[in-house]
């Protein structure tokens, strides 16, 4: 019986590689901890290219001075210059012929420096002390197989391949064109045959500088995206980081009530200094007290609302301390003025008119 092939299958849903409570945008903390540890988004394939364009550039111009000094050597060892029997040949080497080696040197660390120049221009010039602390959790062959199959390696996986088949395309392409010199090399002289190989090697460096550098500029806006993508969190570590950020808040609500029974206690305990209660019966209560030798106006030394309020009220009555019902001036008190401030100029004349009653009834001047 013939069977109709299905390719739903084996449809793969790439969401299934990620996690799924991680749905929250990274915190500016989450990406600055992720710096100091060096994950950063970067493309090595574009300090590649860098490096093949800088060697190429430089080989343009350094190209025909080393072909000399190589045709040098060539004539010198391989010709069988008798001027060098018996000579020292690492002595030799170093007196005539330490300007290949020194060109050659300055190819090597140009192209190191630039592909250290743009890895650093990448990561904005970061220097991760932790990222170079010994982890042994790195070492974890447990570990280390699971980073193996994961869809990270995968996609490392098809873009070494590409890159590879990019290169051997370019250089391939390149020597194919030329094939017919290239056979020819074997009549033509040793001079002739290292230009050749010179500028052939020259024009492949430029090209394939060329081909990574659009390589590397898809790479770098993946490594953008999975580098967004892994730093991504979660509700509830959003949640963490706020409390190790700002505190938790319990214990801020705790120490607010701390701090709430401290100014409470120290009101409550000016309260017998006071020269009079405005209340408000069921609502507030304003302690007022006046030194005409210290202060300009009469200060709000304790105020309250509800149960501090009637604690304020029952301080006073055990003190002696006058209380006056007049619920305007007591609402207008509590709003307007603070603890240990003076009344303002606008109640300054109902708070006198209180005072007055006060020391009329107690002889008080």
């Amino acid at each position: 019986m013939d069977r109709k092939y299905d390719d739903s299958i084996i449809e793969i849903d790439i969401l299934l590689f990620a996690d799924p409570d991680k749905t929250e945008e990274p915190t500016q903390r989450r990406i600055e901890k992720a710096r100091e540890e060096g994950n950063v988004a970067q493309s090595k394939e574009f300090n590649m290219a860098m490096s093949f364009l800088t060697l190429s550039g430089l080989l343009y111009f350094f190209a025909g001075g080393i072909i000399e000094d190589l045709n040098k050597i060539f004539q010198d060892y391989f010709l069988l210059d008798t001027d060098i029997v018996g000579v020292n040949v690492f002595q030799y080497g170093y007196k005539y012929h330490s300007g290949i080696y020194i060109k050659i040197m300055i190819l090597f660390i140009a192209g190191a420096l630039m592909s250290l120049l743009f890895g650093l221009l990448q990561t904005r010039f970061l220097v991760a002390k932790n990222a170079i602390k010994l982890d042994f959790s790195k070492i974890n062959p447990v570990k280390g197989l699971k980073n193996l199959f994961s869809l990270k390696k995968l996609v490392e996986l098809i873009k070494n391949i590409v890159k590879l088949a990019v290169i051997g395309y370019i250089s391939y392409s390149i020597i194919a064109k030329r094939i017919s010199e290239v056979q020819k090399l074997s009549s033509e002289e040793l001079i002739y045959s290292l230009y050749f190989i010179g500028s052939i090697s020259v024009e492949i460096m430029f090209k394939l500088g060329l081909a990574l550098l659009v390589l590397s500029l898809i790479d770098y806006w993946y490594q953008r995206y999975e580098y967004k993508k892994n730093l991504r969190m979660s509700k509830h570590e959003i949640k963490e980081e706020m409390k190790d950020t700002e505190g938790n808040p319990q214990i801020k609500r705790k120490q607010r009530e701390f701090m709430q029974k401290i100014v409470f206690s120290r009101m409550i305990q000016q309260v017998p200094t006071a020269d009079v209660i405005v209340t408000n019966p069921t609502h507030y209560a304003v302690a007022i007290k006046y030194e005409s030798n210290t202060m300009n106006a009469p200060k709000v030394i304790a105020k309250g609302a509800n149960e501090i309020a009637n604690k304020i009220k029952e301080v006073a009555r055990k003190n002696n301390v006058p209380i006056i019902e007049k619920p305007p001036l007591a609402r207008a008190l509590y709003k307007e003025v603070d603890i240990n401030e003076e009344v303002t100029e606008e109640l300054y004349k109902p708070v006198a008119e209180v005072l007055a009653y006060i020391y009329k009834l107690s002889n008080k001047k």
